[in-house]
């Protein structure tokens, strides 16, 4: 059952030390400065177990006075007292006995668990992740209120209480967690199939949350069949249905934020570009903010990889003056996303710039960037620099066979590409890879010297399954290096078998342990039909 106390704040060290402790994440303050290794925090969300029946020998008995207890501890067996009395601290929960009687079976209905109640709340506490300082508003922060005023909705109540029983089920293993995960799974499907067979109730806030909560389900499930998840042509037709998220709807900007996070990323990933275009109306929106630039950009990315992906399945059949015309039109293309990149890179907030930067390689420093980083803002950027890293493969594919057919190009009109442009593609690609490590560093865990994955004790399943797929792009990525071919690995297989995301444990196995992997050549879960050359 959720303990109802109050725990202390402090970090292990200083409650161990009984000093006060600042609280900041993930190395309190007082133990940088005192050169003290900060082994984290106790967990918010902790259970505490009932004892039914006491053990013989072990029975705690109310001092009635110091004679009193001298006596009992003169007899050779205690005496079993005759009373049940159930005493809740605020530290403990135990049965205190008095006065003999046979012990009860269970514990009284009024502190019996309510797995719908313990799921939510676990539920809540691994993926809600509120930040400060972050445009992105943190992962899920607006569940709380939107589970408040829209719970009542059969749709998107049975939604949450799926992913929220099977999160519980992937930690707990028990049966019971799964049946009713199932069964609100089942029910949320057909709900949301009669809300979306309504006009009104189709672009609702809470049929769209619905879908991208069932999206997540099957994440977690790690039961996907095809190329991406079943729930993603769904949403991607929701998402046109919307179209620009409006000021007049409370929730649309903050479920974009979330869908561009869960499903854009993926269907580039899956080589599925067509579900990760926006629809017009968000692409010609006027003056956006970075969130919405971000998912602009990743739509642009992914029509570009989508052509550049016809042009590998057809270059075989066409004329080297007809390739090399197709190759100068994509990288033209290629050159105005990479502006509209730079612009975006230039014009996000200091503390994203911040969030951006790899930490030093001096202990202390380290430690200190480290405290100043909130654990969500990496793992959205991560995101964004999974896209460009596959954006900037295609580019680098494209540059180098262009290179060799240019001279068939027999037209004086066409404009020359600066060829400085495409010149440092690689170094960006490395840069990327480092970035999205140093999060995974951050936010998740470390490879022990016994190469098993150690995560950090504040890690959430929130940071584990934004970094799936930015983890899946760097075990694929040929310039990765062996260090963090083998993070990013160990981190997957990590995040599948103790957090709880089976889709982790399926990215990891489909993905080759081999250092000449590139991603232009693997989508996951496809077979024979992930060959894109």
């Amino acid at each position: 059952m959720v303990f109802p106390g109050r725990l202390s704040t402090g970090c292990y060290v200083c409650r161990r030390r009984k000093v006060k402790c600042d609280g900041a994440r993930p190395a309190c303050r007082r133990c940088i400065t005192q050169h003290r290794e900060c082994t984290g925090y106790p967990d918010a969300f902790a259970f505490r177990a009932y004892k039914l029946q006491p053990q013989a020998g072990k029975i705690t008995t109310r001092k009635r006075g110091k004679k009193s207890a001298e006596n009992d501890q003169s007899t050779s067996s205690p005496r079993i007292p005759s009373q049940t009395v159930l005493e809740q601290e605020s530290t403990d929960t135990r049965l205190v006995l008095r006065n003999s009687s046979p012990p009860q079976p269970s514990p009284p209905a009024a502190i019996t668990p309510c797995l719908e109640w313990q799921s939510l709340c676990y539920f809540f506490h691994q993926h809600v992740m509120p930040t400060q300082r972050s445009p992105c508003e943190g992962h899920l922060e607006f569940l709380p209120e939107l589970y408040q005023e829209k719970g009542s909705d059969p749709c998107l109540r049975n939604a949450i209480l799926s992913v929220s029983y099977l999160s519980l089920f992937n930690t707990a293993r028990v049966n019971e967690l799964y049946v009713n995960a199932r069964k609100h799974y089942g029910m949320a499907l057909k709900s949301l199939t009669a809300a979306l067979s309504n006009k009104e109730t189709s672009g609702q806030d809470e049929t769209f949350a619905a879908a991208l909560f069932l999206s997540m389900f099957m994440d977690l499930s790690g039961e996907r069949q095809g190329e991406v998840n079943p729930h993603v042509p769904g949403i991607c037709s929701l998402m046109h249905l919307r179209g620009r998220p409006e000021r007049s709807s409370k929730y649309a900007r903050k479920l974009f934020g979330w869908a561009f996070t869960q499903i854009q990323i993926q269907a580039i990933a899956s080589n599925q570009f067509s579900y990760a275009c926006l629809p017009a109306s968000i692409n010609m929106v006027y003056n956006p903010d970075y969130v919405l630039r971000s998912g602009i950009i990743t739509s642009m990315i992914s029509e570009f990889c989508q052509s550049a992906s016809e042009f590998r399945r057809t270059e075989q059949y066409e004329t080297l003056g007809t390739s090399a015309r197709r190759l100068h039109s994509l990288l033209g293309r290629a050159y105005f996303i990479m502006e509209q990149i730079s612009i975006w890179d230039e014009a996000v907030p200091k503390h994203w710039k911040h969030q951006l930067s790899v930490p030093t390689v001096d202990g202390m420093n380290q430690a200190e960037q480290a405290a100043s980083r909130d654990p969500w803002t990496p793992c959205f950027l991560a995101v964004v620099q999974a896209a460009q890293i596959f954006f900037f493969l295609h580019v680098l594919e494209c540059s180098d066979k262009f290179a060799s057919v240019m001279f068939a190009i027999d037209d004086d009109h066409l404009e020359n590409l600066p060829a400085e442009t495409f010149s440092g593609l690689g170094n960006r690609i490395k840069s990327l890879i480092e970035v999205i490590c140093s999060t995974v560093s951050y936010t998740l865990g470390h490879v022990t010297p016994t190469n098993e994955f150690k995560l950090h004790p504040n890690s959430k399943l929130a940071n584990g399954y934004t970094l799936l797929w930015p983890m899946w792009v760097v075990v694929n990525c040929r310039l990765a290096t062996a260090e963090q071919l083998t993070l990013c690995r160990r981190a997957l297989e990590c995040v599948g078998s103790t957090m709880g995301y089976r889709l982790a444990s399926v990215l990891c196995m489909d993905s080759p342990d081999v250092s000449s992997t590139d991603i232009l050549d693997t989508a996951p879960m496809t077979g024979h039909l992930a060959a894109v050359r």
